[in-house]
């Protein structure tokens, strides 16, 4: 059964976004039933490589952390940019990355990415550090250690890597 469907929360996952989108007919389940099975056989050498998940709650947390970031840094970024430059301090910051595998330096880019007045821009050779472009940082080690306990550490307690 494991390898007919390797991935079954996904082929669940898939099943019922197409049958939310397509409405339920017989047609519709066929298709449902068809891309559920196929498209994780197609991708599964891809997400072999990826780490678990250990638990789905802290997961949930770091998601809704990460979206009420991105609205906070929306705000901040809103009020910074309608006042005076001469208050910006923009920064190149070298962030310190801990994470290993690579899909868990990608979410934490990712994650530096998608919140308002930071840019990723550069990761060292050896993935041991970051560059960061922050549109207004007062205190450097500050962000460090902000994006480190808000980001990196929740995805180190998550992935098992």
């Amino acid at each position: 059964m494991r390898k007919l469907c390797p991935f079954p929360t996904l082929s669940m996952a898939l099943a019922a976004t197409w049958l939310v989108l397509n409405g339920i007919s017989p047609l519709q389940l066929g298709v449902a039933l068809l891309s559920a099975l196929a498209i994780p056989l197609s991708i599964a050498p891809l997400l072999d490589v990826l780490p678990g998940v250990r638990s789905l709650p802290p997961a949930m947390r770091l998601m809704v952390r990460v979206l009420w970031d991105i609205l906070l840094a929306n705000i901040t970024v809103a009020r910074l940019v309608l006042g005076p430059v001469s208050r910006l301090r923009p920064a190149f910051v070298n962030v310190p990355v801990t994470v290993t595998h690579p899909s868990a330096i990608s979410l934490f880019t990712s994650m530096i990415s998608i919140t308002p007045g930071s840019i990723p821009l550069a990761l060292s050779p050896d993935t041991r550090t970051l560059l960061v472009h922050v549109l207004h940082v007062e205190d450097e080690q500050a962000f460090i250690s902000r994006v480190k306990e808000r980001y990196e550490r929740p995805l180190m307690e998550i992935l098992e890597c």
